[in-house]
């Protein structure tokens, strides 16, 4: 009896060391802010371009874009983050213009239709609205928005009108734009954030779609994507 009563006390006594030296490694691993994350983004995107339609109205087409990006933590309100990413979109078919358009287009040269593949590539600081010292310390919902400088590598179909009817060319840009990057974030869990996100690239160019001149400013493409991010590990050894 007596030797029952020890080896439960023994089991209870070992059970609450291990408990608490779990907790304090716990304590210890949080305690350790991670100030580096990945992410990744999926959704649709279309270009504010000369043959792709009004984008006021949404009368434009999408397409699919993905990015990825990876960041550090400067400060409580500011990070510096790198983003990759691909954006697929067409314009707008040649019957959404009217006759005088298209007669236009034709007798200089500009192209009626664009298929176009972008790869595109920035670096930028965001700014958050709520900042925090730790990741555990982050607000439930959080909004940013940054600007920054970048290349974005435009593979090109283009479309045109001839004597001989319509004649597709292909065409490659590598262009430099300042990317507006905004977004709201919502904290899924310690690590994992989700977030709704928008951009605008400024492209340095009117010549995306082949077309130029027939609006007012430059091409523009622009996406919105949802994305997850995770705080990456500073200790290797702990999950």
């Amino acid at each position: 009896m007596k030797k029952g009563i020890i080896i439960t006390v023994l089991a209870l006594i070992t059970g609450s060391f291990c408990s608490h030296t779990l907790l304090a490694q716990n304590f210890y691993k949080e305690k350790i802010s991670r100030n580096q994350y990945l992410q990744g983004g999926l959704g649709l995107g279309t270009m504010y371009a000369d043959n792709y339609g009004g984008i006021r109205k949404f009368n434009v087409k999408f397409g699919p874009t993905l990015s990825f990006a990876y960041g550090r933590k400067l400060h409580n309100n500011i990070d510096l983050r790198g983003n990759f990413g691909f954006q697929n979109m067409r314009s707008q078919d040649q019957d959404y213009f009217n006759t005088q358009v298209i007669d236009s287009w034709q007798e200089n040269g500009q192209a009626v239709g664009s298929k176009n593949n972008m790869l595109f590539l920035d670096l930028m600081p965001t700014i958050y609205v709520f900042g925090s010292e730790n990741h555990t310390s982050r607000k439930k919902v959080n909004i940013y928005t940054g600007t920054g400088l970048g290349l974005l590598l435009n593979f090109n179909e283009e479309t045109r009108l001839g004597s001989n009817g319509s004649q597709t060319s292909n065409h490659t840009h590598l262009v430099p734009y300042i990317p507006i990057r905004g977004g709201i974030s919502y904290k899924l869990n310690i690590y994992t954030d989700i977030s709704l996100e928008g951009t605008l690239m400024m492209a340095f160019s009117d010549k995306l779609d082949g077309n130029i001149g027939f609006n007012r400013f430059n091409d523009r493409p622009l996406t919105g994507q949802i994305v997850f991010r995770r705080y990456l590990n500073p200790i290797k050894a702990v999950d």
